[in-house]
């Protein structure tokens, strides 16, 4: 049980800094291709969002939840379909916070920490889940 606990407060704290190499990896390509290279902002903010993706997916299969050795075809489809349900529900949060009264940034920090708690739910237990032993 102890054994559980540490595990998972070792993959919380490992989620956490994959969460934030990600959104270097967002902002840097971002300020790189726009900021510096002058790329037209829609492709940069594309190209920036497919690194931070690579960068989040391939770090949580690796080193968060270890799940490097399960098919990367079924994590890689199911961790697509966790992103489409969290831009759904960011943007229901944030829209129904700020018709609420709520402020909008406000509202982006609460869509951010609700969905960063589902994320680690549904990453460890249906994208990166463990085979049963």
């Amino acid at each position: 049980m102890a054994d559980d606990r540490i595990s998972t407060q070792a993959s919380v704290a490992r989620f956490l800094v994959v969460g934030l190499a990600s959104f270097a990896a967002d902002f840097g390509v971002l300020v790189l291709l726009h900021g510096v290279l002058h790329v037209a902002l829609w492709l940069a903010t594309t190209a920036a969002f497919l690194a931070s993706f690579a960068v989040n997916f391939n770090l949580n299969r690796m080193w968060t939840f270890r799940a490097a050795g399960g098919a990367i075809g079924g994590q890689a489809v199911r961790f697509v379909l966790l992103v489409v349900v969290n831009l759904a529900l960011t943007v229901v949060i944030v829209t129904g916070l700020t018709a609420l009264g709520s402020d909008y940034r406000w509202a982006k920090v609460a869509a951010t920490a609700i969905v960063t708690v589902i994320n680690f739910v549904v990453l460890r237990s249906w994208v990166f889940r463990r085979p049963a032993r």
